[in-house]
């Protein structure tokens, strides 16, 4: 479905205002806010797994802990691109926050 929707998106003909530059980097950023959230819960199911079926093996373990900063990291990713627009708006004085 996103890929679809994707496909819905046209993008602006000319860019010459602060605002439209604001439009499509908000775009952009909500794109990569959903693939990194999606990554981030993916990645602790997958930590989760790892860890319960480690049975006490210092490697798996150590996997499971590798995973589950990959997905804190997912996380910190997503999160800043979720603020972004915000961040550049401030910066160019477009007033949407």
């Amino acid at each position: 479905m996103p890929i679809a929707a994707l496909a819905q998106v046209t993008p602006p003909d000319d860019i010459d205002s602060p605002t439209k530059i604001v439009t499509i980097i908000d775009s952009v950023a909500g794109w990569f806010f959903a693939v990194f959230l999606a990554l981030a819960v993916v990645f602790l199911i997958w930590a989760a797994f790892l860890y319960l079926t480690a049975a006490g093996s210092q490697e798996k373990v150590g996997n499971a802990k590798n995973a589950l900063i990959y997905a804190i990291i997912a996380i910190v990713v997503a999160l800043i691109a979720g603020g972004l627009t915000n961040i550049i708006s401030s910066i160019l004085g477009t007033g949407r926050l």
